[in-house]
């Protein structure tokens, strides 16, 4: 919290709110930007992805990465709350949701 908040003050000092766009860093990774595209604007997918058509949703996580300088963080927070509770309910949303 005391690094979000110092990097919040920072990008304030040289930015005016409306200029700052602040965004959760896993909804910014490529594969989460592109399941929108894959969901609403892809002709063959869009129709058929409903209750009707989907028997169960599966999300696996690979981490391609160890936890490096994140050991001190995850001691604290924990996996679960970090993956789950905000990364993997936010695809989760993502691939459930209507169209917007």
């Amino acid at each position: 919290l005391t690094s979000a908040r110092a990097l919040n003050d920072a990008v304030g000092d040289d930015f005016h709110e409306s200029q700052i766009f602040r965004i959760d860093h896993y909804l910014g990774k490529e594969t989460v930007q592109n399941l929108m595209a894959l969901r609403f604007a892809n002709a063959l997918y869009e129709p058929l992805w409903n209750s009707a058509h989907i028997d169960h949703v599966q999300i696996t996580v690979a981490e391609t990465v160890g936890l490096e300088d994140r050991v001190t963080y995850y001691d604290k927070a924990g996996a679960l709350r970090d993956m789950v509770q905000n990364h993997i309910l936010q695809l989760l949303c993502l691939v459930a949701m209507e169209t917007p």
